[in-house]
């Protein structure tokens, strides 16, 4: 008698990985992402971040693009600052970066289209060092480097998650 009582009443259900578009289709090819950002190296790893999503998921097989039954396209249109903590001389402390991408998944063979997003936007925050410590050191110029190469890692690997999500559920 509860099952019956408790089955219908919230209305929820899990949600389905099975996008109808799909059916059929068991490889895609992710080629590099093509780059119109002004910063470099996020082709490779907006690249990489969506080829290990899907590989890690194994719905679709990662192959080459002459054996792929879909290439999925990245473009790299925009990245941009906004600073989130000053010093009182204003340096910047911390800063959240947002890249605005567009991705497309396609039929290799038809070029007919089954997944298109115009402007996906993502942000990821990232500290920088100390202002004391930055006078005159490479090493925290290179730290800081290194922690906004970091944030671009996850803020991809976060964007690949929700299109590969997207695409697999068929929003």
């Amino acid at each position: 008698m509860l099952l019956l009582v408790f089955s219908g009443a919230c209305g929820y259900r899990m949600a389905r990985f099975d996008n109808p578009e799909l059916e059929g289709f068991t490889t895609i090819a992710i080629p590099y992402f093509k780059n119109k950002s002004y910063e470099p190296g996020l082709d490779a790893i907006f690249t990489y971040a969506f080829n290990d999503t899907f590989i890690e998921n194994g719905r679709l097989r990662v192959v080459g693009v002459e054996e792929a039954d879909l290439v999925l396209r990245g473009v790299i249109k925009k990245v941009d600052y906004d600073s989130l903590a000053m010093t009182p001389d204003k340096r910047a402390l911390e800063w959240r970066v947002w890249v605005t991408t567009a991705v497309v998944v396609e039929e290799r063979k038809t070029g007919r289209v089954l997944w298109k997003r115009g402007a996906i936007r993502y942000g990821e925050e990232y500290r920088t060092s100390d202002q004391q410590e930055r006078e005159g050191t490479t090493n925290n110029l290179e730290l800081d480097h290194a922690d906004r190469r970091r944030a671009f890692q996850e803020l991809a690997a976060d964007m690949a998650d929700q299109v590969h999500d997207g695409l697999m559920q068929g929003f």
